[in-house]
């Protein structure tokens, strides 16, 4: 039998302490965190609104007329 065949059961293992220990720990704690009094403030919310100024769009038309025609040589 080769070294290969025995390390895979040892890594199996070790791959499903890794995965389902801390999943069990989740499962069995799930409302472990603090309480918190309400929703937490965000800095959208501290910040007060700037005004932006409003600018005019080309269309597409008008920026094709603006540009120089190349004639064909």
């Amino acid at each position: 039998m080769s070294w290969l065949w025995l390390n895979i059961p040892l890594a199996a293992v070790f791959f499903l302490a890794t995965t389902m220990i801390p999943l069990w720990l989740v499962i069995k704690h799930p409302d472990s965190r603090p309480e918190t009094a309400g929703r937490a403030p965000r800095a959208a919310d501290r910040t007060a609104p700037v005004p932006v100024a409003a600018q005019a769009h080309r269309s597409a038309q008008a920026h094709r007329s603006a540009q120089p025609h190349r004639s064909a040589a």
